[in-house]
């Protein structure tokens, strides 16, 4: 296990905690009216959350003396596999970029879904779509009806007439 893994992880516990910070300085309102603090304390919270299970666990293979399994980041073998996900999600995310004006957000970001859980290995149609729709729903009901986020209605809201 290289040092670089626990510095890594240190690095972006200490990003996460300085983002919630400044997310706790923000006006969070209240659970009915959040106020444009309150998502931000949200994805702080979360960042953090992970950033230090990320730093227990390197901490924890340096302990063992164990690396990280097949297929994780530079224990893969150098092969370089470690970065086609990264770099597939990537063109996904220009590729949302680029339609989420013209087809809109629900439909821009269903197909997003759909091909980024694929990238991450599920071939099954059923799951993919279970899942995909799940996000979808949430994603929804968390933006534009609970948020009220103005995001593009595109394509499918110019035939739903919104």
């Amino acid at each position: 296990m290289k040092r670089g893994e626990v510095a890594f992880a240190a690095l972006i516990l200490a990003l996460s905690a300085g983002y919630l910070g400044m997310a706790l300085a923000m006006p969070r309102g209240r659970l009915a009216y959040p106020g444009p603090g309150f998502y931000p304390l949200m994805v702080g919270t979360f960042l953090l959350t992970m950033a230090a299970g990320g730093l227990l666990q390197a901490l924890a293979r340096r302990r063992i003396g164990t690396e990280a399994p097949a297929g994780e980041g530079a224990a893969s073998g150098g092969t370089g596999h470690s970065l086609a996900r990264p770099l597939q999600l990537l063109g996904l995310l220009l590729v949302y970029a680029l339609l989420l004006s013209p087809l809109g957000f629900v439909a821009a970001m269903t197909l997003f879904l759909l091909a980024a859980i694929a990238v991450f290995g599920y071939r099954r149609w059923l799951p993919l779509l279970v899942m995909g729709s799940l996000i979808m729903v949430v994603a929804y009901a968390t933006f534009i009806l609970w948020l009220k986020v103005p995001l593009p209605a595109g394509l499918l809201g110019d035939l739903l007439g919104g």
